[in-house]
């Protein structure tokens, strides 16, 4: 990073990954323009721009004069809203910052995709996938090759939104880093771990994936930060899963026929991060295995 303070977007600031964004970049030395679609009472004032990102008009302020976006602002999951305005609202919120990015020059673009991405849920899932049937994985640790294989409109809308980046990136030049994030975990949610160790069922949906939102902030950060050209999707996720159960054991019970292409380790991910490694010098620094006992 450059000595002098770079001028940084974050939208969907006052979401749990955005705060934590916010917080990392400016302890990093970056100047910060916060933006979300609703400033809620607890915010001091000024602090939040509201920005109605699905409006061009007001993407492109928002972005004005900055040098760069961490774009975070979406529906953030299936089952928030209708099918339909999940999507739309997704896809036009990432065209709209996309475009007002290259429109408006800025050096970077960082922005939130998805582990759905990849085929979640699979086996089927909880009441948060309403409607999505997702089957096996084709193989473990899954990586960035398990695409694209949306099974709900909120990962049809990122799967359109990374084919959407990668065109703007190769017209205008402009970098750009999508986060495909796993099931992002604040530190006192670490309690409700122990409840999914007796059945490994209960979190097979992702693989048993998790991600701290610090190492999400700092994914940002390096996302910025980071030498790359064109535009590049990396797995976010953390080094281990959310079960006290060996990895290997868990893919026999849960997919028995689901091929294991690399030892994950006893309790690594099975949602590879190495690209994110190789590409970001990602490196999840944060565990539920410091502060909660495994038995």
């Amino acid at each position: 990073m450059a000595t002098a303070a770079r001028r940084v977007c974050v939208t969907g600031a006052t979401g749990k990954a955005g705060r934590a964004a916010v917080r990392e970049l400016r302890e990093h030395g970056y100047d910060v323009v916060a933006t979300d679609v609703v400033v809620g009472p607890g915010e001091p004032r000024g602090t939040v721009l509201r920005a109605d990102l699905t409006d061009y008009g007001q993407a492109t302020e928002v972005l004005r004069g900055t040098d760069a976006v961490v774009h975070l602002a979406n529906i953030p999951a299936t089952g928030m809203a209708a099918p339909a305005v999940t999507f739309n609202a997704n896809i036009t919120m990432n065209f709209n910052v996309f475009h007002a990015a290259a429109a408006l020059g800025l050096s970077r673009v960082v922005w939130a995709s998805s582990e759905t991405t990849l085929g979640l849920p699979f086996g089927g899932g909880p009441q948060q996938f309403p409607g999505a049937a997702g089957g096996a994985p084709k193989y473990a640790p899954a990586d960035e090759d398990h695409y694209p294989f949306p099974t709900t409109t909120y990962a049809l809308s990122k799967v359109a939104s990374e084919t959407i980046a990668a065109q703007i990136a190769r017209w205008s030049q402009i970098p750009f880093t999508g986060l495909r994030i796993s099931n992002i975990m604040d530190p006192d949610e670490y309690q409700k771990f122990p409840a999914f160790w007796p059945d490994p069922q209960l979190r097979k949906w992702n693989l048993w994936g998790y991600v701290d939102v610090r190492d999400v902030a700092a994914a940002c950060r390096l996302g910025l930060e980071a030498d790359v050209t064109g535009s590049d999707n990396v797995i976010i996720a953390a080094a281990d899963t959310v079960m006290n159960r060996p990895s290997r054991d868990l893919l026999a019970e849960v997919f028995p026929g689901v091929p294991l292409i690399r030892d994950p380790g006893e309790f690594g991910t099975l949602l590879a991060i190495d690209r994110a490694r190789d590409l970001l010098g990602y490196e999840p620094r944060h565990s539920w295995r410091d502060d909660l006992p495994t038995r």
